[in-house]
């Protein structure tokens, strides 16, 4: 039988071996991140914990009696507890059950083996399976434990880059230069960042539920449709959300409009990038004016006046019209810039200009080809010969008479006459070329004859000048 004095002896040991772990934790726990990385807290652990499980194995040395085959039954079941107890507790790591587990069970289990009595050497033979047991057990808890750390540990990472992913979205969605909308897959708005209600002029509330599949212009229904059917749509107009606005334009804007697809692939909704291109297609116009408009007078230049002309005369038109170009020179004005300087000159073109316009009817073209260089042309209805003869002599002794009264320059009322030339065509049966050398011989004609005359094109005129 084992003395008290052997008995209080280890139980010392066993609490001086639970203090010094409990201190090592301590300190382990005070330490730094960086310091608990330090693969020495990993060996002070292994270290306690083979002490522990030595001084577990000598109490089981010390206290089993072999004459007492019910003492030592109890002995083996305390023991087998413990080393039960210990596998939850450190199978993180399954290897260290191993220095726990062994210091205690192969001493007792080999005095159970050798023991006289047959009892015992059953008891060893079950201790030894029950130890085996608890080393898988200890092995596949610790699979577990850690496939379980690694999956909360990349839960964790996910959730992360779901955060930032959100908040680098919410960066976007608030602070983009264009206007950003969501809409369900109803077509009905739920949300739109604060520069979309600038590009429409819109209250949020009156925004927030709209349908954008009802009461709304046709094509921006279909670009919705598109989106939550085909995962794209694309508007242009000015049209969006106009029936919401109090302005009486819509402001021009381009709509991509995207489809929101779920996990299984199925949109559920949308979203709408939308472009303010007031300032763009306000520069597309300054560009084309100064492309196609002559910029003193602001009448149709030499470009835009050929390819309306060669449109009339394209042999792919299914209408056919009789017309009348207009060539017109204006003489001296050479004179007058010399004279009167080059800003009387400009005034005398632009109100030249100003004339030629009221002149116009709704299909006429007055045009500034150079210089004091002026062109019109006119559609008149009919096709025979001598009618179209008739209107053309009236409709230029029109535009001759407009031109005639004298033109305020210089503070002071001057005359100033025009040659004016010009001929008949039908369109869809013409060269375009042909007919502006007609309309410019008819005016030389006019030159020839002592100016401020009125001519009308003959081919003998040709040949004349030749």
């Amino acid at each position: 039988m084992t003395s008290s004095a052997v008995l209080v002896g280890w139980l010392i040991a066993i609490l001086l071996v639970y203090g010094l772990r409990l201190r090592i934790a301590v300190h382990f726990l005070r330490a730094s991140s960086a310091d608990q990385e330090h693969p020495r807290w990993l060996r002070l652990f292994v270290i306690t914990v083979f002490l522990t499980g030595c001084v577990w194995g000598v109490g089981g040395l010390l206290m089993f009696d072999g004459e007492r085959p019910a003492q030592a039954a109890a002995l083996a079941i305390v023991l087998a507890g413990v080393v039960a107890g210990s596998v939850t507790m450190l199978s993180a790591l399954w290897w260290m059950v191993l220095f726990f587990i062994l210091p205690i069970a192969i001493p007792l289990q080999l005095l159970f083996i050798f023991s006289d009595a047959p009892t015992h050497t059953m008891i060893g033979v079950l201790l030894g399976v029950f130890v085996a047991l608890l080393i898988a057990t200890s092995h596949r808890l610790g699979r577990l434990i850690h496939n379980n750390i690694e999956l909360n540990l990349t839960m964790a990472a996910r959730e992360v880059e779901l955060l930032e992913s959100e908040n680098r979205y919410l960066s976007i969605f608030q602070h983009s230069p264009l206007g950003v909308l969501h809409f369900d897959k109803t077509g009905s708005v739920t949300g739109s960042n604060e520069n979309l209600l600038k590009i429409l002029s819109l209250d949020r509330s009156k925004l927030l539920g709209f349908c954008m599949q009802h009461d709304v212009d046709p094509d921006i229904a279909s670009a919705a449709q598109n989106a939550l059917d085909k995962g794209a749509g694309y508007y242009e107009g000015s049209q969006l959300m106009s029936c919401l606005s109090s302005r009486a334009e819509g402001t021009p804007v381009r709509a991509f409009f995207n489809g929101v697809r779920s996990v299984d692939d199925e949109i559920v909704g949308g979203i709408v990038i939308v472009e303010d291109f007031t300032e763009r297609k306000r520069n597309e116009e300054v560009i084309h004016r100064q492309a196609f408009y002559d910029s003193l007078t602001d009448l149709p230049n030499r470009r835009l006046f050929i390819e309306r002309l060669e449109t009339l005369c394209d042999q792919n038109q299914t209408e056919t019209q009789s017309g009348l170009l207009m060539f017109l020179d204006l003489d001296r004005f050479k004179l007058i810039n010399d004279t009167w300087g080059h800003a009387t000159g400009d005034d005398l073109l632009v109100q030249v200009a100003r004339r030629l316009e009221s002149c116009l009817s709704e299909g006429d073209m007055a045009a500034r080809l150079s210089g004091d260089e002026f062109v019109l042309l006119a559609l008149m209805e009919g096709k025979a010969e001598a009618p179209l003869e008739a209107r053309a002599e009236s409709y230029m002794r029109k535009v001759q008479q407009a031109l005639s009264p004298p033109y305020r320059l210089a503070s002071q009322d001057t005359e100033v006459t025009p040659s004016i030339g010009y001929t008949c065509f039908t369109t869809a049966d013409c060269d375009h070329e042909e007919v502006l050398k007609q309309a410019d011989v008819a005016m030389y004609r006019a030159k020839t004859e002592g100016r401020a005359r009125l001519c009308r094109y003959q081919p003998w005129m040709r040949d004349k000048m030749q």
